[in-house]
């Protein structure tokens, strides 16, 4: 349940393996896009143009911890995504579960690939992992029914609801 990316001193706990503070909002969020060449940007406080999609709120913090099992069969990219405008707030899980057969083979392609939204509920947690880490318990949680729970939809045993409400339930 260690971390490849380090760990806090003295807490055991996985720290950030990447922080990316909006410099002053103005970064725009991953896969939104730029003006087209000779294109314009809109004004502060004007609307978008009709039929255009609204631009992405900016990420304000990004981070990801990699959480490897004990017996290293399991792998988890557990990424954490905070996008705001200053009063709009969303957080996002990257969740990505990698598996191997043996401790000495590589791991290959991920078994699956999940963006779960965090409830409202959450963000106050997900605020804290994201600059302290996750804990043993919330660890403990992704690496086990999380990732269990993210086969179960890959596979088709499980709603995506249901699995993306466990996968969110690592941040409790």
């Amino acid at each position: 349940m260690g971390s490849k990316s380090g760990s806090n001193p003295g807490s055991g706990t996985p720290a950030p393996s990447a922080t990316t503070p909006a410099a002053g909002g103005s970064t725009p969020a991953a896969g939104g896009s730029t003006p087209a060449a000779g294109g314009s940007t809109p004004a502060s406080g004007t609307n978008p143009p009709a039929g255009s999609t609204p631009p992405a709120l900016p990420i304000a913090l990004k981070v990801s911890f990699t959480l490897n099992t004990p017996d290293g069969l399991r792998q988890i990219s557990f990424g954490l995504e905070k996008d705001t405008d200053g009063v709009k707030v969303n957080w996002t899980i990257t969740f990505v579960l990698y598996e191997r057969t043996s401790a000495t083979a590589s791991f290959g392609n991920p078994v699956v690939s999940l963006n779960v939204f965090v409830a409202s509920t959450l963000h106050a947690n997900a605020e804290t992992a994201a600059h302290t880490g996750l804990t043993p318990a919330q660890t403990a949680h992704a690496t086990g029914p999380a990732a269990d729970a993210a086969k179960a939809v890959q596979a088709g045993t499980m709603p995506l609801p249901v699995g993306n409400n466990i996968i969110q339930n690592s941040l409790k």
